[in-house]
């Protein structure tokens, strides 16, 4: 008997409706990725995925015209042949970070450089290739951003009551969104499929440079005065 996951997940797959897909990555397979999905704005999946494999069956549920938007790095910094640490190409200080985490340090949303994150970033990228020979072409989010310029909250994700205050913020943004227990990546999940949902409303913005790298945040104009930011 097939379980609730996966009638919701052939249902999804039979309407082919343009959605949002939400990709918390992990840098390993054994870890927990959280996937979530938005049909109309309204959460209709949340679940987690480890191999590869089943990430790209996931993401297929985006449907034709359907935005996947994924919580990783899904390209290098330009100049970086690789992520080897071996490699001459990391000599370059320049090289360490790309354009759009500068960018983020400039609006005071810290994030790790990419170099920093050579695991999750090896997989984001390999991910995103496969994706893109499926046909599908993912947006590269960060779930942070997303929160703090939205002056949602941030802080203690790794604990119930964080991830609680975290859920009760996303409630009304989120129609559908009444898991109780959701752990950090599925919540983060959420938030990328909502910046993807912003997206394709023409309400978010992409920062760095095309040659090197997008990420997807939110628009000024949905942005709250850091004074009254919480979190």
């Amino acid at each position: 008997m097939a379980t609730a996951r996966e009638r919701t997940i052939r249902a999804l797959a039979a309407a082919g409706r343009p959605s949002c897909v939400g990709i918390d990555l992990a840098g390993v397979e054994r870890r927990e990725t959280g996937v979530a999905v938005l049909v109309d704005g309204r959460l209709e999946l949340l679940t987690s995925a480890g191999p590869d494999a089943e990430i790209l069956a996931l993401a297929t549920l985006a449907g034709p015209g359907g935005t996947v938007a994924i919580n990783s790095p899904l390209t290098r910094p330009l100049g970086r042949c690789c992520l080897e640490d071996d490699c001459p190409c990391r000599d370059d200080p320049g090289t360490r970070s790309r354009q759009l985490e500068r960018e983020l340090a400039r609006m005071r949303v810290p994030a790790l450089a990419t170099a920093l994150l050579k695991v999750l970033a090896r997989r984001g990228e390999r991910i995103a290739t496969a994706m893109r020979g499926a046909g599908i072409e993912p947006i590269e989010v960060y779930p942070y951003a997303t929160l703090r310029l939205l002056g949602l909250p941030t802080a203690g994700k790794k604990t119930a009551d964080g991830r609680r205050r975290i859920r009760r913020a996303l409630k009304p943004l989120v129609p559908g969104l009444d898991r109780q227990h959701a752990s950090e990546h599925r919540l983060d999940a959420i938030v990328c499929a909502y910046t993807a949902q912003l997206w394709r409303e023409g309400r978010a913005r992409a920062v760095g440079v095309p040659e090197e790298g997008l990420m997807i945040i939110p628009a000024a104009t949905d942005l709250v005065p850091e004074s009254k930011r919480r979190g």
